[in-house]
């Protein structure tokens, strides 16, 4: 009972970690195609189809450019899906760390009696009060 609490509790910290680090890994890879692709556009388009007309260097200049700028965004996007959540967060809640604290342990009790059920939570809970009362009674 205690050895599934305690698998939950793990399993819950490394979700959280995961997801922050799934997206930071997506949105780089995409960035990372983005200027591959854009380096090779650069060099396929400016030797075949402008170099003629408007010559090679100003069009090696636009294109790659313009991938630059695709991929700055691609690598800013999840910071500002981070600012966008922390913002949502912040005006949501109180400011207050006792209403923050209130709220974040109302939503772990809720998730934690989703996942194991209300008896195995309440039983849960019982060992860990008896545990820490005969700590203190050998004090």
């Amino acid at each position: 009972m205690l050895s599934s609490l305690f698998s939950y509790a793990a399993s819950r910290v490394a979700g959280d970690a995961v997801d922050g680090i799934a997206r930071r890994a997506v949105w780089g890879g995409l960035a990372a195609v983005l200027l591959l692709t854009g380096f090779v556009f650069a060099l396929l388009i400016a030797f075949w189809i402008f170099e003629p007309e408007y010559g090679a260097v100003r069009v090696a200049a636009v294109i790659v450019a313009g991938c630059v700028a695709g991929a700055v965004f691609a690598l800013a996007v999840p910071a500002v899906v981070e600012w966008r959540k922390r913002r949502k967060t912040a005006t949501a809640k109180s400011a207050d760390p006792m209403v923050q604290a209130v709220s974040a342990v109302t939503n772990e009790t809720a998730a934690a009696v989703d996942y194991f059920g209300a008896i195995q939570v309440v039983a849960s809970a019982f060992m860990l009060g008896l545990g820490a009362a005969r700590q203190l009674r050998t004090r």
